[in-house]
């Protein structure tokens, strides 16, 4: 007989995916109905949309405009992650690559890798040679990240929404 693991008030707990050792078992597609929810909640739940207080339907609802671009990643049948490249961003002629969001327990350990060469393999598809993106400069991993990952910072810019500085990242593909 089998246990069920219960939280605090009584709700039986999902245990948590275990991290593979091979990350070529993640598989992508595009989201299915049942998978926005939880991108929303995955969205909501990490910064920076979470120190913004995002709540999951407001992250629903920016999610909804952007499914035709999201790529989401499953890892035996439950979400991973997913990345969001758009065909024309701040760069003329470049994809934009808008966000890779992680789950929790694959943070630091090479899903965010994973994703970036899904959306790599995006930005090809859209004929694209160049892959660019925005990122905070205070966010100093995600920084080392791209840079690591081959991007350069082509400029320095303000924000639309937030009104803060983000480097401007290009890489050629």
């Amino acid at each position: 007989m089998t246990e069920k693991q219960l939280d605090s008030a009584g709700a039986a707990v999902t245990p948590p995916m275990p991290v593979p050792t091979d990350w070529k078992q993640v598989k992508f597609a595009q989201p299915t109905d049942e998978d926005m929810n939880l991108l929303a909640q995955l969205r909501s739940g990490s910064d920076p949309w979470k120190s913004r207080g995002e709540t999951q339907a407001e992250s629903l609802e920016a999610l909804t405009k952007l499914r035709p671009f999201i790529s989401v990643g499953k890892l035996n049948g439950g979400l991973a992650g997913y990345v969001t490249i758009e065909r024309d961003g701040p760069v003329p002629g470049a994809a934009y690559l808008r966000n890779i969001v992680v789950k929790v327990e694959f943070r630091q350990k090479g899903l965010g890798h994973v994703m970036l060469e899904q959306g790599l393999s995006m930005a090809r598809d859209m004929n694209r040679k160049t892959l660019a993106l925005r990122v905070d400069p205070a966010n100093g991993p995600a920084v080392s990240f791209y840079r690591k990952a081959g991007f350069t910072t082509v400029a320095t810019v303000v924000s639309k929404k937030s009104g803060k500085l983000r480097l401007l990242m290009s890489r050629e593909l």
